[in-house]
């Protein structure tokens, strides 16, 4: 048994003496970069920024160690509204490049937020490509009967702030058009309208079943007497869900895109295409979206940050942004 152990104790150390030559000898620190340095969120609160302050705080940054800055446009600081810059206007598109030029004799790099808060979303989103969500309303119609009711879904009005909230009433549309944007701070708004129908569908209980989508008129009304048994109808409809740009910059405030929708997604990027135009923004390092919020009907976070949502979600924006730059 001794013999046993001596030999294990050979064998230990000799694998440690050759294992430490060899990582030695393969192994060395490597070279600091940007990179390899820490980042950090840089957050242009309201967006009022100028070259002076713009300058000094790079250059503390930079004496502090750090190799890069996350860009992120967001709500501003009251009080300081004379100082506010809008999203995407020629002044701030000239705070970008002023900011890139002096990142670029500082070694810092740069990533950019495509939105202002966070998810995607702003004042040229349309209802078209804003976040959607879907309704349901069930009928029971026997046969030889028809359905009395009409098929029809009329989206109640809410009102989520994190700011000074308003009434519904006190809103119109656009979004954009609003006052008070900023001290508002809206979360999510829906206003009382009768929405699409999708689908409905009638089910008899025995496997068959019926789209009668086409056979409902302009009112409502379902134009259709229901063959024998017992029929089950299920109507979807697809109204808004409401999500508002949250912690929006000035300039910034508006619905949430429709995040399944890649029309919505070309429209969005479109936006930023003419805002930079004839620009030379070369130093951007990366475009990034700084969260993809999942809520449920009442705008709760069902789903906050969820790393599963965000890793589908950064794979979907990092292929359309990708595919845009090259």
């Amino acid at each position: 048994m001794s013999l046993i152990k001596n030999n294990f104790k050979i064998a230990v150390a000799f694998a440690l003496t050759i294992g430490s030559q060899t990582v030695s000898a393969q192994v060395g620190w490597p070279a600091t970069t940007e990179q390899t340095k820490p980042w950090a969120r840089w957050w242009w609160e309201g967006s009022a920024v100028n070259k002076k302050d713009l300058t000094w705080n790079m250059e503390s940054y930079h004496k502090a160690g750090l190799g890069g800055l996350e860009i992120t446009p967001i709500y501003g600081v009251k009080g300081h509204e004379n100082e506010f810059i809008q999203y995407l206007s020629p002044q701030w598109v000239d705070m970008l490049k002023y900011t890139l030029t002096e990142a670029k004799r500082l070694n810092l790099g740069i990533d950019l937020a495509n939105a202002t808060g966070w998810p995607f979303g702003g004042p040229w989103v349309t209802n078209e490509d804003a976040s959607k969500e879907l309704f349901w309303k069930n009928y029971d119609v026997k046969g030889g009967e028809k359905l009395s009711d009409a098929v029809v879904f009329v989206q109640q009005p809410l009102v989520r702030a994190d700011g000074q909230a308003p009434k519904i009433t006190d809103l119109v549309e656009p979004i954009s058009s609003n006052k008070n944007l900023q001290l508002m701070a809206l979360d999510q708004v829906r206003f009382e309208k009768r929405i699409p129908l999708t689908v409905l569908m009638a089910y008899d209980g025995k496997g068959q079943a019926l789209n009668l989508t086409d056979k409902v008129d302009a009112a409502g009304k379902l134009n259709w007497t229901a063959p024998a048994g017992e029929w089950k109808l299920y109507a979807l409809f697809q109204g808004w869900h409401g999500k508002m740009v949250e912690r929006a910059a000035p300039g910034g405030e508006g619905y949430v895109i429709d995040h399944f929708s890649k029309p919505a997604l070309d429209h969005y990027l479109a936006r930023f295409d003419e805002a930079f135009k004839g620009q030379n923004l070369s130093g951007i390092r990366a475009y990034f979206n700084d969260s993809y919020e999942v809520d449920d009907a009442a705008g709760n976070q069902t789903l906050p940050r969820c790393f599963l949502t965000n890793l589908l979600n950064a794979a979907v924006t990092i292929c359309a942004i990708t595919c845009r730059l090259y």
